[in-house]
């Protein structure tokens, strides 16, 4: 993919990850700045679709990613981030002796920031998952049947843990999308191992903010 297609993929990336509203020409012409006219960058978005990386509601001339669009901005475009001071900050003071406790408090804490779920697995037979409301704000769950397949990933995580446990390290964050997802291919998923074997995961819609996973799960691998 040349630099032309690889900007447009990320700004409608990030774009649409931050608004949940497909992304148009005239928007990133005009508010993004691209030196471009708005009909080539009409014809990039269309190539990019043609390929795989884009596609667009029937309701929409605007264009989202696909799980596609999202893999090759994970892996190609996506720049580490690093996490405030203040939000480091804020999880030093949350800090408990007890740790269960403090990956329970964690949890809360990230799934309120990330506004999605998190599921902490101290043991293949030890689960704490919180933030569902979070994930269930989002504007996909508008969708009645998108609420209801994604509903039942609460119900099987038991089931699926096992194969989630295979899957994350301890090195480094891993990033989960969609059929590559145990938890189910509507979602997005960042998670790692931490030292002492307790798995962390952060789950979101697809548009999920990977960067900002990616720093939380950094965080706590670090200090684990």
């Amino acid at each position: 993919m040349d630099e032309r297609k690889q900007k447009i993929l990320q700004l409608i990336v990030e774009s649409y990850t931050s608004t949940a509203e497909p992304v148009g020409s005239k928007f990133l012409v005009e508010e993004c700045g691209l030196d471009v006219s708005g009909a080539t960058v009409r014809n990039e978005m269309r190539d990019l679709e043609e390929q795989g990386y884009l596609t667009h509601p029937h309701t929409s001339s605007g264009r989202m990613p696909t799980e596609m669009g999202y893999e090759y901005y994970v892996e190609r475009i996506m720049k580490p981030r690093s996490l405030s001071k203040k939000i480091q900050q804020e999880l030093e003071s949350a800090a408990d002796d007890d740790r269960k406790q403090h990956l329970k408090t964690m949890a809360k804490y990230i799934a309120e920031k990330s506004q999605s779920a998190v599921i902490v697995a101290f043991g293949e037979d030890s689960l704490y998952y919180t933030g569902i409301s979070n994930l269930f704000s989002q504007a996909e769950f508008r969708d009645y049947a998108y609420a209801v397949r994604v509903s039942t990933i609460f119900d099987q995580v038991e089931e699926r843990i096992d194969s989630v446990f295979e899957i994350l390290h301890k090195e480094n964050p891993e990033i989960l999308i969609g059929g590559k997802n145990p938890f189910g291919a509507m979602c997005g998923l960042v998670g790692g191992q931490l030292a002492d074997g307790a798995l962390f995961a952060i789950l979101g819609p697809l548009r999920m903010d990977y960067a900002q996973g990616s720093s939380f799960i950094d965080y706590l691998q670090k200090q684990s």
